[in-house]
């Protein structure tokens, strides 16, 4: 099926592209075998690690191809088209919150100075 191949579906093919998208996502952040374990406590579906490094592979290449068409445009003098969002999505206000845990604590009160001055 031409439809099928260009979609990247196989024969038989059992799963779904949120499932892969969660399963490369913790894949990038541990083990295999350990993302293998908490994608099943999640979901209660069984993917072994050898599976998650196959799906890891495939969305890699995939996202290759489209950085390297991305990089051919643009250095070609043309502009990057912005990724289309839902009206729904792009009418939600933005929040952006900090909460300063980062911040260096000054030993002398109300001055710039890290250091104590004598």
């Amino acid at each position: 099926m031409p439809l099928d191949e260009a979609l990247g579906i196989v024969p038989y093919q059992q799963i779904s592209e949120e499932l892969v998208r969660l399963g490369c996502l913790l894949s990038v952040m541990m083990p295999y075998g350990q993302a293998s374990e908490v994608l099943r406590q999640w979901s209660g579906l069984s993917v072994s690690g050898a599976s998650l490094w196959n799906w890891v592979q495939q969305v890699g290449q995939r996202a290759e191809v489209a950085l390297a068409q991305a990089l051919a445009v643009q250095s070609g003098g043309e502009g990057v088209a912005p990724e289309q969002i839902d009206a729904a999505l792009a009418a939600l206000p933005l929040a952006i919150g900090a909460d300063g845990v980062m911040v260096p604590f000054r030993p002398t009160p109300k001055t710039p100075c890290q250091t104590r001055h004598r």
